[in-house]
């Protein structure tokens, strides 16, 4: 979920129809966008929307969603208007959180270099800067681009992590991330230096 300036509420319902609903304060519908689609590129219409936030680092405020199939962040205005796209290759993303001028996700699916499917028991985080470049990907390779374009992201060996599924930012910019599907292991604190 994600809440607007003005109250209304958005929910990323990417399990079920793919679209973002938006209510008002008072929990009365008014509007949806998106919907399933499995075309590879499709900025009307989501591959699993899994996760809405609220981005407020520029002029207006933006709706952030992750597209986990695609492996892309998408931004709408708070209407449901695609504005842009943001392709990560291999990272198969959960939930958007914003802290700061960084935008974080969980990837709870990575790939191996020689097969570029979803694989689970991989994963890592990815943090974009406010120029949409991935300036850190702790339990990856670290990130490279070539001719300004992201090349595919992959999880370091050995991993560290095991299906990521969201990740929490805290006052002093620590991250917590909590993992799916991995034994049971409690959430992992990743202690930021400098």
């Amino acid at each position: 979920t994600a809440v607007a300036p003005n109250g209304d509420i958005y929910v990323a319902d990417g399990y079920g129809s793919q679209y973002i609903l938006r209510y008002d304060t008072n929990g009365q519908f008014l509007s949806k966008f998106g919907g399933r689609s499995l075309q590879p590129i499709n900025h009307s219409k989501f591959a699993q929307a899994h996760g809405v936030a609220l981005d407020t680092r520029g002029p207006q405020p933006l709706l952030v969603v992750t597209e986990r199939i695609r492996n892309e962040f998408q931004w709408f205005t708070l209407a449901g208007e695609h504005v842009r796209s943001v392709y990560l290759p291999g990272a198969f993303l959960s939930r958007p959180v914003i802290s700061g001028q960084y935008l974080y996700s969980a990837v709870c699916f990575g790939m191996k270099p020689d097969d570029y499917r979803m694989w689970q028991s991989r994963g890592f985080v990815v943090i974009l800067d406010q120029n949409d470049r991935v300036v850190a990907a702790p339990g990856a390779e670290p990130p490279v681009y070539k001719d300004g374009r992201l090349q595919l992201l992959l999880q370091a060996q050995p991993g560290i992590f095991k299906n990521p599924h969201d990740v929490c930012v805290d006052r002093d910019q620590n991250l917590y991330v909590c993992q799916w599907n991995s034994g049971k292991v409690y959430p992992y604190k990743l202690h930021r230096e400098g």
